[in-house]
């Protein structure tokens, strides 16, 4: 594996987070729907829940998808509704945060998202996770739901995309680019703490900001491992062997006897094929 494919992967954390990271999911899901809601409605997979679910046999015996609030005049959900229509939610209402040209801010959205979960009553409030099969019809893994959303908004473009509504994948696009962002940020502690502890001793593990360097929504420190200039530094100073140490360290970390880190690498993948397409499509 060469050290340029393995930095491009840990750019990214790997797991389905809740935290700031699970809102800015529910705005990135939120974008894709928008986009399904080109295609024509038999074939609108985003916003379609499965009401009476069978998880471990991955049957369902009704899907629904979400609706409008009666009287609104509108045919499709608006990101309130959809993340009501997620489930769990503390309130109905005044999840959405608007820009100056009254489109839907991904950042503030997600910042708002955040504080409605974790400032609501109950004990340890905290923003869920919700399942694939409550969001995206015949979803039941998360990877495959990554898959599905990405599939979604790509098949579109090239069926339905145009300059006039291009502003839509673009928006897709951005709420992903804070996504990655945020996995970055949210896994960099840990990343940080097993990369001295495993090659510390060997050379100096150099750390860089991860957007701002904190997270948006609750101001903790957002750093991870510079690989690139932890080993530039490492070979000024003569010592041996350094990319074979980082590609040796990576590979225990993400592909030894840890599921959990190897459920981390598929997710990472998962993501990565969709950037990819993305950018190959558009």
């Amino acid at each position: 594996m060469k050290l340029i494919l393995v930095l491009l992967l840990t750019r990214l954390s790997v797991v389905l987070a809740g935290g700031y990271q699970g809102c800015l999911e529910r705005v990135l899901l939120y974008n894709a729907y928008q986009v399904d809601g080109l295609n024509d409605e038999k074939d609108q997979t985003i916003g379609v829940k499965c009401a009476q679910a069978d998880p471990k046999t991955h049957e369902c015996k009704k899907w629904i998808t979400c609706q409008p609030k009666r009287n609104s005049g509108r045919t499709r959900c608006n990101f309130d509704e959809l993340v009501v229509f997620l489930g769990k939610t503390p309130t109905p209402k005044d999840w959405a945060v608007n820009d100056s040209s009254g489109n839907l801010d991904p950042e503030a959205t997600a910042k708002n998202c955040y504080d409605k979960f974790t400032n609501a009553q109950g004990k340890n409030p905290k923003v869920p996770n919700f399942p694939p099969y409550v969001a995206v019809k015949d979803a039941w893994e998360f990877n495959d739901y990554i898959k599905r959303v990405g599939d979604t908004v790509n098949n579109a473009w090239s069926k339905k995309g145009n300059n006039d509504n291009k502003k839509l994948w673009d928006d897709f696009d951005k709420t992903m680019d804070l996504v990655s962002e945020s996995r970055t940020g949210d896994h960099g502690p840990h990343l940080i703490d097993e990369a001295r502890a495993q090659l510390g001793s060997k050379f100096e593990i150099i750390t860089e900001d991860v957007g701002s360097g904190k997270n948006p929504a609750t101001g903790e420190t957002w750093q991870t491992v510079n690989w690139r200039e932890t080993a530039r530094q490492a070979k000024e100073k003569g010592i041996e062997n350094v990319d074979k140490d980082i590609q040796g360290f990576l590979k225990g970390l993400y592909g030894g006897n840890n599921k959990q880190a190897k459920d981390h690498r598929v997710v990472i993948s998962s993501y990565k094929r969709v950037i990819d397409k993305s950018k190959s499509c558009r």
